[in-house]
């Protein structure tokens, strides 16, 4: 029996979406319906089937330390729907994509659970995979994005797939906008959760390896930090809840917790002290006492 499944690069997706919206590849400006794009791309691979049944549509994406974000969460959820992560560097690169792309694609073919996959992607990585899937006896038929800013896709990967298909513009032009620059969103609890949680376990690490004077100096400047701890803070974040720009409610929670931990640690610190010095004076256990 005829059966598809779709298979789409979420970076390169949303970069060319970007690119011919906003005239930007830089996603992070990017808002979209992720329910409305994921069906859309969905309804063109049905009528290019001529309604072959569909597994599912495979979502990849990256993000700091393989977690999921939010909108990670909200768009697995999304019914047959898969969503498939690699990591994201902190030069905000991904890493892993091509390969869960590659694995899966080949992990379908190879149990006949599929006789045709479109890809959604661009990367010349993928074309080995595409090879070894048709060798297994699978149709891969290649999905790109029309925007007149160049080609963005490897020449050499559209060669490799049985078919070539131009995504309509209805399909996904009107479900992305510019993101307005006090949208943000949707702050979760878990997310507020993990941002109290890196700020506190950042500011007792950070202590642990600071010397005293400069615990001070850092203390002194509240409630502003300085800007390289600012940065290595909002970095260490970011590596649990994906990127923080527009999500201000968030970096107050980070930042608000830094400070009443770091200061938990000066108070703890400061009653050792004065109970070391307590224990000095009085003299109560030493060698001579008696």
């Amino acid at each position: 029996m005829e059966r598809t499944a779709v298979f789409v690069d979420a970076g390169w997706l949303l970069a060319a979406a970007a690119l011919d919206v906003l005239g930007t590849p830089f996603r992070d400006e990017l808002a979209c319906d992720y329910r409305a794009l994921v069906a859309g791309i969905a309804d063109t691979v049905d009528r290019h089937s001529a309604g072959a049944p569909r597994l599912r549509t495979y979502w990849y994406d990256a993000a700091p330390g393989g977690t999921p974000t939010y909108e990670h969460d909200r768009i697995g959820g999304f019914p047959y729907v898969k969503v498939r992560l690699g990591r994201l560097n902190r030069a905000r690169q991904q890493k892993g994509v091509d390969v869960l792309i590659y694995h899966d694609l080949l992990t379908l073919a190879r149990e006949r659970a599929i006789t045709r996959a479109y890809l959604v992607a661009g990367d010349e990585d993928l074309r080995e995979g595409v090879a070894e899937a048709q060798k297994i006896g699978i149709q891969v038929v290649l999905l790109g994005m029309p925007i007149e800013q160049g080609h963005n896709q490897s020449a050499r990967l559209v060669r490799e797939c049985d078919e070539y298909l131009i995504l309509p513009r209805e399909a996904w032009r009107p479900h992305c906008s510019r993101r307005s620059a006090d949208e943000a969103p949707e702050v979760q609890h878990d997310d507020v959760v993990t941002a109290r949680t890196v700020g506190a376990v950042f500011a007792r690490e950070w202590a642990e390896r600071s010397a005293a004077e400069e615990m001070r100096e850092v203390l002194d400047s509240f409630p502003t930090l300085p800007q390289q701890l600012d940065i290595e803070l909002l970095l260490t974040a970011e590596e649990e809840l994906g990127s923080l720009r527009g999500r201000p409610d968030l970096k107050s929670e980070l930042r608000g917790t830094f400070w009443f931990a770091l200061k938990e640690v000066a108070r703890g610190r400061e009653r050792l002290e004065e109970g070391n010095g307590n224990g000095a004076g009085e003299g109560g256990s030493g060698p001579d006492a008696g």
